[in-house]
């Protein structure tokens, strides 16, 4: 009688099959994370894209003049709303899921150039929510953007230690972008998490050799990278290199962050408006 064995691993040949499954799985999973990035860097710019167009159309339609970028929800008979409105915290404010402050009449002075779509404000990396938020229920914040102080008149904060001498300056029609021009001038960036607050960030425009103050933090969601839009409708996501930039989510207020030989400030810096000599 002939009697048949059955095959099986030993235990040397399973941890070789399971050495080499690690092996791929350390191979891919750098990959699948540089993919997700991608997919949602795509979504990113497409938001990016879509305001720089609602913003541009309303350039067109108020001969050049660009639309009013208040600071914080100040209003007054002259400026009485801005292109949006409605302010980010890690509380329960209601503020912090109502659409209505993005794309409606009143509120917003873009709201009839975004189509309805609140989405476009949105950056799909900022999914960030504080103990009260997620106890409330939220499923996320409702903007994640920000307009450059220096594009849009309006009522600014101008009590920074850099914004006197020389005093704030800040474009108020298309034809005032010519330093450094309309390429090279950011409109909207996405705002870090504990920095959100207001529609509006302001920018140091004379600290080009990267030591100043980021009066409020970028996002760096993107594998360490930035949503940023610019005045000639182009956008892109920018890679931040300084570790105060890379800065990671606390659930706490972060700005006026001070920096050294910044190359993440110099470059925000040289890419915001500042008045032609």
């Amino acid at each position: 009688m002939t009697i048949r064995r059955k095959r099986a691993f030993t235990l040397i040949e399973l941890l070789v099959v399971i050495a080499i499954i690690a092996i791929l799985a350390a191979m891919l999973l750098p990959a699948l994370a540089s993919a997700k990035c991608k997919a949602t860097a795509v979504r990113c710019m497409n938001n990016m894209k879509q305001l720089s167009i609602a913003w541009t159309m309303y350039t067109g339609d108020n001969n050049d003049h660009l639309v009013v970028n208040n600071d914080w929800m100040q209003g007054n008979a002259q400026y009485p709303t801005s292109w949006a409105t409605g302010i980010m915290d890690w509380g329960n404010n209601t503020m912090n899921t109502n659409f209505a402050y993005l794309i409606t009449d009143g509120f917003a002075l873009l709201a009839p150039y975004v189509a309805k779509q609140p989405a476009i404000f949105w950056c799909p990396t900022d999914t960030y929510l504080s103990a009260p938020q997620r106890a409330a229920n939220f499923i996320h914040r409702a903007r994640s953007c920000a307009m450059d102080g220096a594009v849009g008149g309006g009522i600014k904060y101008t009590n920074f230690s850099w914004s006197v001498n020389p005093p704030y300056w800040y474009a108020k029609k298309g034809g005032d972008l010519t330093l450094p021009g309309p390429s090279s001038s950011w409109v909207f960036i996405d705002e870090h998490p504990d920095s959100i607050d207001d529609c509006i960030l302001y920018t140091d425009a004379y600290c080009t050799n990267g030591t100043g103050q980021f009066t409020e933090l970028p996002a760096c969601d993107h594998c360490g990278s930035c949503g940023v839009a610019f005045a000639d409708g182009h956008a892109e996501v920018h890679k931040w290199r300084d570790s105060h930039t890379a800065h990671p989510v606390t659930y706490t207020t972060v700005n006026q962050v001070s920096v050294v030989n910044s190359v993440d400030l110099a470059w925000l810096a040289s890419r915001t408006p500042r008045q032609p000599y």
